[in-house]
């Protein structure tokens, strides 16, 4: 199996999805920013995962080293602007099409002309989020199953306009 270069990605909303994607990448090397708009609960989401990884230690699954190497990979950020550097912004937030369509508007303006935008929707239609994009190319679904960290299943979802290169990007990161 090829590893890819480690991966700068964005997660908003701290919820139990979002802690799991959170842990997911975190464990596979990649930084990670977590983002809520509640106030603290960015920060009670990384302290979460971190307490997740340590019963893996406990448990014998996980290394002491494994453990702070993931836990150093993630961070939590207050602002929506924190998240500039992403390479991928996956959005974990309230089933709203409203919302997660103003979610998508915000971070154009926030993230590089490269970055992917995902959802992790799993009842609204990709392509209506995309819409509301000026680069719905780089707008798709990466859907995880709860519990992310124990399912090994993820679907990847074009959208009517997502690039083909960006649905590679994602199934090579997943």
């Amino acid at each position: 199996m090829t590893s890819l270069p480690s991966t700068t990605i964005g997660v908003v909303g701290a919820g139990t999805m979002g802690r799991g994607i959170m842990q997911l990448f975190a464990q596979a090397g990649h930084t990670v920013r977590c983002h809520d708009t509640r106030p603290g609960a960015a920060t009670e989401a990384v302290q979460a995962v971190a307490g997740q990884l340590a019963r893996l230690v406990e448990k014998g699954r996980l290394s002491e080293a494994g453990y702070q190497a993931a836990c150093a990979r993630m961070q939590a950020v207050e602002s929506l602007t924190a998240l500039a550097g992403c390479e991928v912004v996956i959005e974990a937030i309230v089933e709203d099409m409203g919302a997660k369509q103003a979610l998508f508007r915000e971070l154009e303006g926030i993230v590089g002309e490269d970055a992917i935008l995902a959802t992790n929707t799993s009842s609204l239609v990709v392509s209506e989020m995309a819409a509301a994009c000026t680069r719905a190319h780089r707008v798709a679904g990466l859907h995880f199953f709860n519990p992310v960290p124990l399912m090994k299943v993820a679907e990847v979802i074009a959208a009517v306009r997502t690039a083909p290169a960006v649905v590679a990007r994602l199934k090579a990161l997943t």
